[in-house]
C-alpha cells in the first residue's frame, strides 16, 4: 500500500475540501492509504480512522500564512507540517505529502525537517500550466527562491526536466531559460551565467525563451528564478480568466451567449486554467515529493495532487531526479 500524508490545515475554505477530496481519491485508488494530520474531531466527522487505509496524526497546531515561516526551524514540533514531515521522513511506506499550508513553512521545513537530495541547498517549486493543445508546460521555479543563483537555475533545469519526463510530457523535454529575448546573449548577469551552465548539461536545452513562450508550446520546461517565475505564473493564470471573459463578452454583444459553441469554449477555458483541477505545485529536490496545494483548494485539488504523486511514484521519479543531479556536469 502506498501511503500519502495529508495536512488538513491551511486551505481558505477549511479542512472540509481537503478531507473530502482525499477520501474521493481513496475510493478511486485501491492501493492508496491516507495519513491525515489534524485534529481528531474534524477528521472523524468525515470518516472512520481505522488504522488500515486511514490513519491520523493528531494535532491542532498549524503554521498560518500570517506567521513567520522560520518558526519551524527550532520550534513548533507539534505543528501539522512538522509532524507530517517527521512521518514522511521515517516511514518507507509514505511516498509523499500534500498541504495547503504556508509555502514558506513547507519550504523551510523541507530543508530542516524532511531533508533534501544530497548536494542541494534549497528545493525548487514547479507548477504545470496548460497549453492551447491540452499539453502542459513545467515552470520552475514559480516562487520558492526569489534570490536564486545561476547554479540554482541550472539545478532547476535538471530537476524540471526529470519531472517533465516522468509526467509523460516528452521523451526529451525541451528546456528553456526565461529571459528578455531568445538570443543567446540576451539577459541579466544571472541568466547569462545560468545559460552557460545549463548548456553543459545532458539536456535538450533550446536556449533562452520569452514570457510569451510559456503558452505557445515552444518549450516543455521553462526555468526562472522564483521572483520572475511567480509573476509569470500569476499572469498566465489570469490570462485564462481574461480569455474566458472576452469570449463571453463578445458573445453577449452578438446575442450568442447561450449558443452551444460559446458555452463549450467558455467551459474549455475554465477547465484549462482551473489550477485546482491541475493539483498543486511540486517541491523538487526534497527527499520525498511534497505538493503545495493552492490556498483556495476545492475537493478536486487533493484528488489531483494524490493522482500526481502516484504517477510520479510509478514513473520512478525519486530515482530519476537523484540520478539526474548526480550526473550533472
Amino acid at each position: 500500500m502506498k501511503k500519502i500524508i495529508v495536512d488538513i490545515f491551511g486551505a481558505d475554505n477549511g479542512p472540509e475540501p481537503i478531507i473530502k477530496g482525499s477520501l474521493k481519491a481513496l475510493e478511486h485508488f485501491p492501493e492508496l492509504g491516507l495519513v491525515f494530520v489534524g485534529d481528531r474531531e474534524t477528521v472523524e466527522s468525515y470518516c472512520t480512522v481505522d488504522g488500515d487505509r486511514i490513519e491520523l496524526i493528531e494535532t491542532s497546531d498549524f503554521i498560518s500564512n500570517n506567521e513567520n515561516p522560520q518558526v519551524i526551524f527550532t520550534g513548533r514540533d507539534e505543528s501539522s507540517i512538522a509532524m507530517g514531515y517527521k512521518r514522511l521522513k521515517t516511514d518507507d511506506d509514505c511516498i509523499g505529502m500534500i498541504s495547503a499550508g504556508s509555502t514558506g513553512a513547507l519550504l523551510i521545513g523541507s530543508i530542516c525537517r524532511l531533508g533534501l537530495i544530497k548536494g542541494l541547498k534549497t528545493p525548487a517549486l514547479l507548477s504545470n500550466l496548460p497549453l492551447y493543445n491540452g499539453r502542459m508546460v513545467c515552470l520552475v521555479d514559480c516562487g520558492a527562491n526569489v534570490q536564486a543563483t545561476a547554479k540554482d537555475l541550472c539545478r532547476f533545469a535538471v530537476m524540471g526536466n526529470a519531472l517533465s519526463y516522468c509526467m509523460g510530457n516528452s521523451e526529451s523535454p525541451r528546456v528553456g531559460l526565461l529571459s528578455v529575448g531568445r538570443e543567446d546573449r540576451k539577459g541579466i548577469p544571472l541568466t547569462l551565467e545560468a545559460f552557460e551552465l545549463i548548456k553543459q548539461q545532458p539536456l535538450n536545452f533550446i536556449g533562452n525563451v520569452e514570457g510569451s513562450d510559456m503558452v505557445t508550446g515552444y518549450a516543455d520546461v521553462v526555468v526562472a528564478d522564483g521572483f520572475a517565475g511567480n509573476i509569470l505564473l500569476k499572469a498566465c493564470e489570469a490570462s485564462g480568466l481574461v480569455a474566458k471573459g472576452v469570449v463571453e463578452h463578445i458573445a453577449k454583444q452578438f446575442g450568442q451567449e447561450n449558443s452551444e459553441m460559446v458555452k463549450a469554449m467558455s467551459e474549455h477555458l475554465r477547465l484549462s486554467f482551473d489550477y485546482n483541477r491541475r493539483g498543486g505545485a511540486t517541491f523538487l529536490g526534497t527527499a520525498k515529493p511534497v505538493i503545495k496545494m493552492h490556498g483556495c483548494a476545492t475537493v478536486e485539488t487533493p484528488f489531483a495532487c494524490i493522482d500526481q504523486l502516484l504517477k510520479l511514484k510509478a514513473a520512478g521519479f525519486d530515482e530519476k531526479i537523484k540520478s539526474a543531479l548526480e550526473n550533472m556536469n
